[in-house]
C-alpha cells in the first residue's frame, strides 16, 4: 500500500517539470509566430556600429526601420539574411535595415557580412541588452519601428522576403 501511494508523489514531480516544460515551449513558440506587440515609447538606446563609430535609434527616425537581432552562431539568422537583403533592395528608401549583431566580435560580424552580402547598417549588442531590454528571447528576432522610432511589430525566428513584407504592409509601413 505504501508503495501505490508513492509512486503518485514521485510523478508529481516529473510531473510538474513536464507542465513547466510545456509552458516555456509554448511561450517560444508563441514568440516564433510573430505578430508582437507595440511600444508607446520610441527607442533611445544607443550602440557601437562594426565600423567603430556609436549610432542610435533616434538616427533613424523619419522613415520606418526594420531591426534584425542576429549572430553567427544562429543558422537560421545566416539563412534569412539574404531574403531579408533582397526585400532592402526592393524597397530602396522607403525603409531603412538595421542589423544587431549579438554574441560576435568586430571581426566575426564583419565574416558575417560579407558571407550574406547585407548591405544595410550594422550595429553591436555583444551582450544582447538591447534585445533583452525590447522582450527579445532568442535569435534571429525582427522588429519593424515605425518613422517614430516605435516598435509596432516583433517576430522571433527566421523570417522569409514575403513575411516581411506582408509585416511591413500589414503595419501601414510601405504601400
Amino acid at each position: 500500500m505504501a508503495l501505490a501511494a508513492a509512486a503518485p508523489i514521485a510523478s508529481m514531480g516529473m510531473w510538474r517539470r513536464a507542465m513547466v516544460s510545456l509552458a516555456g515551449l509554448a511561450l517560444v513558440l508563441g514568440a516564433c509566430s510573430g505578430g508582437g506587440s507595440s511600444s508607446s515609447q520610441p527607442l533611445a538606446d544607443t550602440f557601437p556600429r562594426l565600423d567603430g563609430t556609436t549610432a542610435g535609434f533616434a538616427d533613424y527616425r523619419g522613415t520606418p526601420v526594420v531591426v534584425n537581432f542576429f549572430s553567427s552562431t544562429c543558422e537560421p539568422c545566416l539563412t534569412e539574411m539574404p531574403a531579408l537583403e533582397q526585400v532592402h533592395q526592393q524597397l530602396g528608401s522607403q525603409v531603412r535595415f538595421l542589423g544587431m549583431n549579438g554574441q560576435d566580435t568586430v571581426e566575426s560580424g564583419k565574416a558575417i557580412v560579407a558571407t550574406t552580402g547585407v548591405t544595410w547598417d550594422i550595429g553591436r549588442d555583444p551582450d544582447l541588452a538591447i534585445l533583452q531590454r525590447l522582450g527579445g528571447i532568442g535569435l534571429p528576432t525582427t522588429y519593424l519601428l515605425d518613422r517614430n522610432g516605435r516598435v509596432v511589430f516583433s517576430h522571433t525566428g527566421k523570417l522569409t522576403s514575403d513575411d516581411l513584407r506582408n509585416a511591413l504592409r500589414d503595419k501601414k509601413l510601405i504601400t
